[in-house]
């Protein structure tokens, strides 16, 4: 059988199909290695905000301050990542991110960390990884063929939420036993190994938009053509409701944790880590079984889940069951984002991969800290309890009228993509999606003006 025919029977092989690729296999190990020491970081800043303030407010301004620059550069991010080379955004953006950690780790070993101080790094690291984020995303089918496109998006997901299960661990073993330091100054050193994969690999090139329009005429671009395919707009509204109502909410975790359940760092830790094992959980689920399974049935299901899950957590009564909220938590957002950004790549025109991805990385980078900012001003008044079971209402609700509006989410089922001067002519002429993505060719129904 051979890699493409794997894949469309939804084999092991085809699933892994893009490690079988150099330039990606690096790709991968270094990213999942420099992820686990972004989510170390991201465990341990709230961690330091609350030990210094003892504010539930304060963690929210944390959680804002290290997703919502992102959004606000997300136009720019967009615009670089389709007009040049995504390699060289990417080594850039990777020393700023570098820098923003050593300030952090600079600042809690000399004694003279502050709120402001640790906000305002977090700040310079949130924009590089805005700027970041868009050029990943869009240069990672770069590293394969065509036909193994679909398997790169999985894995790339899973290396993602396999960094969710592993950086929160470590980050609880190592703030039990050297401290917010050490947490700080090994995510610093991992951007060295993504550094140095990005100047051992060569991508395929592409084909560049035109420098035709400023930065904010090829967003308004983007959002246009987002909103003239129903795919495309069911894919940013999951990701929004999923970050806004559900993944905001883990940034109270660490308060949860210490006021309502009084445990102390480890435990912190190890329940953060419970939602990555729950997340790499169903990213595994996703990479394997991605083309037996339908995406709109893995996104019902995902949401489904998510709110069950967030209820759990919000009202457990004791730490077990935390974990076991957490754990689905992790599990519903990876069955419901990967399927999501697969949803967004394989419907795609490659001259708007990186301005449509930017706009479906702002969904997600701008719910998670407003939902957090807001979360953690509620929880002040009203209780953690109530604000996560509040969260997990409306989560369910968005979800409702959504599904009333696309029913079932079917159209995520989709495969277009859009083959230009990126892709070999025989697939254009052939007018087929990239071996492996099993289904039907047809154009997205439109929606919307």
């Amino acid at each position: 059988m051979t890699a493409a025919a794997a894949e469309a029977h939804g084999s092991p092989a085809g699933a892994l199909e893009a490690l079988r690729h150099r330039d990606f296999a690096i790709f991968f190990g270094a990213a999942l290695c420099s992820n686990t020491g972004t989510w170390m970081q991201t465990i341990t800043v709230p961690y330091v905000l609350d030990q210094l303030t003892h504010s539930t407010v304060w963690v929210g301004v944390g959680a804002f301050a290290t997703f919502f620059p992102s959004t606000i550069v997300g136009p720019l991010a967009g615009a670089l990542a389709d007009r040049h080379d995504r390699r060289t955004i990417m080594l850039v953006s990777q020393v700023v991110l570098m820098v923003s950690a050593l300030a952090l780790w600079a600042i809690w070993v000399t004694g003279v960390a502050t709120p402001m101080l640790i906000v305002a790094c977090v700040v310079v690291g949130a924009i590089g990884a805005g700027i970041t984020i868009a050029a990943w995303q869009a240069f990672v089918p770069q590293l394969v063929p065509p036909e193994a496109m679909v398997s790169a998006v999985r894995l790339n997901a899973m290396q993602f939420t396999g960094a969710r299960a592993f950086g929160p661990a470590l980050a609880g073993l190592v703030l039990a036993q050297f401290g917010p330091g050490t947490a700080f100054l090994a995510n610093a050193l991992s951007f060295l190994l993504v550094i140095g994969a990005l100047l051992l690999i060569a991508a395929r090139p592409v084909t560049k938009v035109a420098d035709d329009g400023g930065v904010w005429a090829q967003f308004t671009d983007a959002v246009r053509y987002i909103r003239k395919r129903a795919v495309l707009i069911v894919s940013v509204l999951g990701a929004l409701f999923a970050s806004l109502l559900g993944v905001s909410m883990i940034q109270l975790a660490e308060p949860f944790v210490r006021q309502v359940l009084h445990e102390g760092a480890g435990k912190y830790g190890l329940l953060v880590a419970a939602y990555g094992a729950g997340a790499i959980t169903g990213a595994v689920v996703t990479v394997a079984r991605g083309d037996v399974l339908r995406r709109s049935s893995l996104t019902v299901v995902g949401f489904g889940v998510f709110i069950v899950a967030e209820l759990t957590f919000g009202l457990a009564p004791v730490y077990a069951v935390a974990l076991l909220g957490m754990f689905g938590i992790g599990l519903a957002q990876s069955l419901a984002m990967v399927s999501c950004q697969t949803a967004v790549q394989v419907n795609v025109d490659e001259h708007y991969r990186g301005r449509v991805l930017s706009v479906y990385v702002m969904s997600f980078f701008a719910g998670t800290p407003v939902g957090a900012l807001v979360g953690g001003i509620v929880a002040a008044v009203i209780g953690l309890r109530a604000t996560i079971v509040g969260s997990a209402a409306l989560l369910a609700i968005a979800i409702v009228v959504t599904m009333l509006r696309y029913p079932w989410f079917r159209v995520l089922d989709e495969s277009r993509v859009g083959f230009d001067a990126a892709f070999p002519p025989s697939l254009t002429s052939a007018g087929c999606v990239p071996a492996g993505e099993a289904g039907e060719v047809h154009p997205g129904p439109v929606a919307g003006p």
